[in-house]
């Protein structure tokens, strides 16, 4: 009895000596969070209550940088075009993805497991990056697109694309997709990898076709990771940033300005932090309002298999 209370006191000493040097060891990382992050991060909504040029002191201000939101019209077109971004690029890239991976089911392994990483490798490529090549591609005169155009007869179709309004939004949009698109392929086809083998031959067996067994068991199976896929790609499009400098500098004409370019102007170039900080609380609360309603328009029924 007495040896047993002895090996429990030591198992209990060793227990507090391992958790002790865990902390011990967590503490540098805890340090620079809270001295990079979580200060930063608390000192938001004061600071948006103040005016402030980044030298002296604070002045309090109050509701006005809130207020003066209102009659901001660069803030509500910077809005505008983030949560146009955020919702079409998302839209078709998750759409993309969720083809792209049923498509990979019919490849065989070896020639399927070299197109996924062909088509996954747009996703590690840096936003500036793949601004820069699109920008090649898109340029007027030069540009690879109106050469092509030009190439096969459809010269009338040829455009200043990062210049002409109508186009530049889309252009934007399709360079997010294409560098986006291979992270839900490879979720969604991980998510399909997991559907027995067993469920798919009974559903051929009565009598279901391709597109029934892609809407009525891949899909619907595979819930949680278009979920996940549409979560992680909007919110790249909600925090877009280094594309858009990449390829217009948020031009023609503030045209093409999204919330995190906004915010940076403001803080870095009109030394308005205040003003910078509301900014950021606000496009903070818009962050959250779209995962509550990404979590409301995927919830309901669950699956198992």
């Amino acid at each position: 009895m007495i040896g047993r209370c002895t090996e429990m006191n030591r198992s209990k000493h060793m227990k507090r000596k391992y958790t002790f040097m865990g902390v011990l060891f967590l503490m540098p990382a805890i340090g620079l969070y809270l001295l990079f992050m979580a200060y930063p991060l608390a000192d938001v909504i004061p600071l948006s209550l103040s005016s402030w040029t980044g030298f002296g002191e604070r002045k309090f201000v109050g509701l006005v940088n809130y207020q003066n939101l209102l009659g901001d019209k660069i803030f509500f077109r910077a809005l505008k075009n983030t949560i146009y971004f955020a919702f079409f690029s998302s839209i078709i890239s998750v759409a993309l993805g969720v083809m792209l991976a049923w498509l990979n089911l019919y490849i065989r392994r070896f020639l399927g497991n070299v197109c996924r990483t062909i088509l996954f490798a747009p996703n590690m490529i840096a936003p500036t990056i793949t601004g820069l090549m699109f920008l090649f591609i898109f340029t007027e005169d030069i540009g690879l697109l109106n050469g092509i155009l030009e190439a096969i007869g459809l010269g009338k179709l040829q455009t200043a694309w990062l210049v002409n309004s109508k186009t530049v939004l889309p252009s934007i949009v399709a360079v997010t997709v294409w560098r986006q698109f291979g992270l839900p392929m490879v979720l969604c086809f991980a998510g399909l990898q997991n559907i027995p083998a067993a469920l798919i031959e009974s559903a051929y067996l009565d009598g279901a076709n391709n597109r029934q067994i892609l809407f009525r068991i891949y899909l619907p199976l595979i819930k949680p990771m278009i979920e996940l896929s549409t979560m992680f790609t909007m919110l790249g499009g909600l925090k877009i940033y280094d594309t858009v400098v990449a390829l217009t500098g948020g031009g023609p004409s503030k045209l093409t300005v999204v919330m995190p370019m906004w915010i940076v102007e403001n803080a870095y170039a009109y030394t308005s932090f205040g003003y910078a900080s509301a900014l950021s609380v606000v496009f903070v609360i818009v962050v959250f309002i779209f995962l509550i309603i990404l979590n409301r328009v995927f919830r309901g029924e669950e699956y198992e298999y």
